[in-house]
Order: structure tokens, then C-alpha cells, then sequence
């Protein structure tokens, strides 16, 4: 947890690295104290790593930090302006992933997330991206205001397990777009099936950071040394991986044979290779590249919006005049007479901007997903080798004191002027990645998480649960950091806005379930 080398080592790569354990002045760099056989590995710690890299980025002075073990190099960009700096701007050098082995032995498919830069990236690349493009996923906005609906019924309907409703509401929307199957109800097996996988990711740590990654030759040892927990980890959740890619699409191949529909990913990409092949032209993309890309869309999707959805929540219980300020908007806009719908969102910017806190707040993959350089490279007189794993903590620059006046606080009005009440600080940057690496689903994300989020303001209200003497019951939340930040599951106080809005809500999920999609 040191400013990089200002200079490639005099000793050779690396060897100077190798005196961790003792304070010695390389390059006019000082070593951080380590280890002498495993290096940083054990100093970091493996849950909430993001905090720790913040902490050492103040104590060393320095918003880029270098590690290494077992001969692995990564570094940790601690600011926006360095993120900005290198994986924006420095783009097509920063555009590589480390190699995931430990993904890998958790048989992971080749999927446009863990793609290594380079041909099989840029192809998968090519074939998710037009389904996905701003001009196009406006034809799923009917599907996202349905299950939103939907949502809003469940968390009434049935208030004590609330997260049920967040977990149907996300897996429908994702597994319709994806492979154009449905979710009938709160009881699916793809439910469970979408619950495993992200269980297995949200759980794996960081990626690129266990054992197996940083020492690959790891993965050949037993599985039942006590050190090679990370390995006994994947193989209990391989069979979870391998269901949620070949299930669904699987499925989703039978659907086609007698319900062809091009609005879902897996039916539009197979029914283009099987149109060529029965041409005799050959496509760029085969079977099994579909069927990655379409596991992208329904683990990414499935995660994120589900997390969200339940920070959301939270954070609406705890803040009740930011719930209130955000339903007065909502009753401005839309009025009392109907629900909100995709139309309405750019008319709510207030809205707008919870979501955008609640982004900042807690980045649900705190350390990001960690890129890889393809060529040596000097920053800021600082050296970074060729196939250095680079993440960009997102957490600790959503959280930087010198950008965001009480970054702990949940305060939507701080991206306002100050004429306008607020601080003027700068919009969220970084949940959805950066650079060649973006994610290519964030615009349908965001449109599924504003229209679920409108739909809660005008139906809902949510407070703290009430204790036995009927008072507001506070408490603090549990928080699970071994992999990406999320909330466990918590109590909350549920209730419909009023009657009108209940039976506004009844009818319109009535109606909206007897359309086919």
C-alpha cells in the first residue's frame, strides 16, 4: 500500500518488491511493512477491503497505491481524477481484465464481464450492444412499469417479506429481456436459480483477489487444505453457475421453436446465426457466445437492480423528508388520479437525484471490476508495469471529503446549485465502470431502477418498524462486504399512501397482467 515505483527498479521487476518485511527506500519510495513469502496478501484484508485502501490512501499520501504477491502486481486508484486519468483517458491501455481464475473454476462461461481484451471481448462486445443501445431499450419500458406495479403490490400485499417482491421484481424484468422467458410468481424456479448465482459472486470477494487469481498455480491443490478455502468455495457453487447459464437458455431455445419474438435477446441473436446458417454465411458470433452474453444480461441485471431496489428502501425508511420530498414531486407530476409511467420520468429530478445518492451511498461493487494495462505506462512520474491489475475504488471516491461535504450523509439536494439549496457537488461516477470497460446495460438498469422507484413514491409509504409499545423501532443494518457492499435483508414498516392509491395500483396491475408482453 504504497505510491508505485517513480521509476522501473533498478534490481530488475519486482525485486525490489521482494524485500517486503522490511523498510528500505527503492527509487525514493519507501516499502510498506509486509511479508516476506506472501507479500500484501494477508495485509489486506479480505472483507470491506475498499475502506482499508482509503485509510492507506490518506496515510500514504497518495490516491494510487501499489501491491503485490506471489508475484501479482495490482494498484488501487483511490481518486476520481486518477480513475479519470487512467481508465478514461489512458482507455485503450487500461481495457484488459486480470485473469479470473477462481471465476474460471467456478465455470463461469466466457461472458463480456470477465473477458480478457482482445478479439472473443470486442465480439461479445459487438453482439450485446445493439439490443442495448439508448435508441432501442425504449421497447421495454411497458415490460420494466409492469413488474414495477407488480412490485409495488407484493411489498403490501405481503409487508413482512418484502424482499421477495425486490427479488421477483428483478429476476422478471432481466430474465423477459434476456431470454424471454416469464416469472408467473413469487414461487419460480428461476427465482431460486438467479438467488444461487449472485449468492456465488456476491460472496466470492473482490474479483481477481483470492489466492487462486494471484497464485493460479493454487488451483491444482487439494481442496481440502485449510488455506484453499477460496477453491473449496467455487467447487460448491460451480453446479449453481453452470444452472443459471445453460437453464434459462436452454429454455429459451425451446420458446423460439414455436413462439419466435425478436425483442429478446437469445431469440434475436439465435434466429440471426440460424437465418445465416441456412444461407451459408457464416456469423461472427456462434452458440455459445450467445449463450455467455445473455448470462451477462441476467446475472448483471438480476444483481444489480435487486441491490439497489433494496438500498432504496433503506434509505427512504431512514430519511423520511427525503421520502417525503420525493413523493411531493411525484404527486405534482402525476398527480393523485393515476401512477407514474416511463413518461414521466425525465419530469422528475428530484427523483432522479435519490437514485443518484443512493448510487453514491454505497457502490454496490465498491472496488469495481478490475482492469488490466496492456503496455507499461508512467503516471504522474510513477511507474506501472505491463499486466498490473488496476481497481478503481469507487467507494473512496464516492466518499471523498474534498468533493462530497458529509459524505456519509444522505442528502439527494447536495447536487443542486446553491441557489437552489444545494452544494453544487458533482453527479456519481464509477458504479457502472469506466472506460472501454462500461457496462453497455446501464441505461436499462437506470430506467428499470427510476421507474420502480416512482412507482414506490406514489404507492407507498415505509418507516421504521414498530416496536411493542407501537413506537418507530430504529436500528442499524447489517451489511455483508465479502465481494460486492450489500444490505442484508431488514425490517420496515409497509403501508399503502391511501385507499385511492391501493385501488389504483389493484387495477393496474389487473390490467397489465392480462396483457401479454
Amino acid at each position: 500500500m504504497v505510491p508505485l515505483l517513480s521509476s522501473p527498479s533498478p534490481f530488475g521487476e519486482g525485486a525490489a518488491l521482494g524485500l517486503i518485511g522490511a523498510v528500505a527506500a527503492v527509487a525514493g519510495v519507501l516499502l510498506p511493512p509486509g511479508e516476506l513469502l506472501f507479500g500484501h496478501y494477508r495485509v489486506v484484508p479480505a472483507e470491506a477491503a475498499f475502506k482499508k485502501y482509503a485509510e492507506w490512501g490518506k496515510q500514504y499520501k497518495s490516491d494510487v497505491l501499489y501491491f503485490q504477491t506471489f508475484g501479482s502486481r495490482w494498484i488501487v486508484l483511490n481518486s476520481l481524477k486518477a480513475a479519470i486519468d487512467l481508465l478514461e483517458k489512458r482507455g485503450s491501455n487500461y481495457a484488459d481484465r486480470p485473469r479470473f481464475v477462481m471465476f474460471e473454476e467456478m465455470g463461469w462461461a466466457p461472458t463480456l464481464t470477465w473477458l480478457r481484451w482482445g478479439s472473443k471481448y470486442q465480439l461479445h462486445r459487438r453482439v450485446l450492444q445493439p439490443p442495448f443501445s439508448k435508441s432501442r431499450i425504449g421497447q421495454y419500458t411497458d415490460l420494466q412499469r409492469r413488474e414495477a406495479l407488480i412490485f409495488c403490490q407484493g411489498m403490501i400485499n405481503d409487508s413482512d417479506n418484502w424482499p421477495n417482491a425486490v427479488r421477483r421484481c428483478s429476476v422478471a424484468i432481466v430474465l423477459k429481456i434476456a431470454y424471454g422467458l416469464d416469472v408467473e410468481g413469487p414461487e419460480s424456479k428461476w427465482i431460486g436459480i438467479a438467488e444461487d448465482s449472485a449468492d456465488a459472486i456476491g460472496k466470492a470477494g473482490a474479483p481477481g483477489s483470492s489466492i487462486l487469481d494471484l497464485f493460479p498455480l493454487t488451483r491444482y491443490l487439494p481442496a481440502w487444505l485449510p488455506c484453499m478455502e477460496r477453491l473449496r468455495y467455487a467447487h460448491t457453487w460451480r453446479s449453481a453457475i453452470e444452472t443459471i447459464t445453460n437453464l434459462p437458455f436452454e429454455a429459451s431455445l425451446n420458446q423460439m421453436a414455436s413462439n419466435l419474438d425478436r425483442r429478446f435477446f437469445t431469440h434475436n441473436r439465435v434466429a440471426i446465426h440460424t437465418e445465416a446458417a441456412q444461407q451459408g454465411v457464416e456469423t461472427e458470433f456462434d452458440l455459445e457466445d450467445i449463450k455467455g452474453a445473455a448470462a451477462t444480461v441476467l446475472i448483471a441485471g438480476n444483481d444489480t437492480t435487486a441491490a439497489t431496489v433494496m438500498l432504496l428502501v433503506l434509505y427512504l425508511m431512514q430519511n423520511p423528508e427525503v421520502q417525503q420530498k420525493a413523493q411531493a414531486e411525484v404527486d405534482r407530476v402525476v398527480g393523485r388520479d393515476r401512477l407514474p409511467t416511463c413518461d414521466d420520468l425525465p419530469s422528475l429530478p428530484y427523483t432522479r437525484l435519490v437514485l443518484n445518492e443512493t448510487y453514491r451511498m454505497n457502490p454496490l461493487s465498491p472496488l469495481g471490476i478490475p482492469h488490466a494495462t496492456v503496455a507499461d505506462d508512467v503516471y504522474e512520474g510513477m511507474f506501472i508495469p505491463k499486466g498490473t491489475t488496476v481497481y478503481p475504488n469507487v467507494w473512496a471516491m464516492m466518499h471523498d471529503e474534498n468533493v462530497y461535504a458529509e459524505p456519509h450523509r444522505f442528502w439527494p439536494e447536495r447536487y443542486l446549485p446553491r441557489g437552489e439549496g444545494g452544494n453544487e457537488e458533482p453527479l456519481p461516477v464509477g458504479n457502472f465502470g469506466f472506460g472501454r470497460r462500461i457496462c453497455i446495460g446501464r441505461n436499462l438498469a437506470e430506467n428499470s431502477l427510476l421507474i420502480v422507484l416512482a412507482t414506490m413514491l406514489a404507492t407507498v409509504d415505509i418507516g421504521w418498524p414498530l416496536g411493542p409499545d407501537g413506537k418507530e423501532q430504529k436500528f442499524e443494518p447489517q451489511w455483508s462486504f465479502k465481494g460486492q457492499a450489500t444490505v442484508v435483508p431488514f425490517p420496515t414498516r409497509i403501508n399503502s399512501r391511501s385507499e385511492k392509491a391501493k385501488k389504483l395500483l389493484d387495477v393496474e396491475v389487473d390490467a397489465v397482467t392480462r396483457k401479454t408482453f
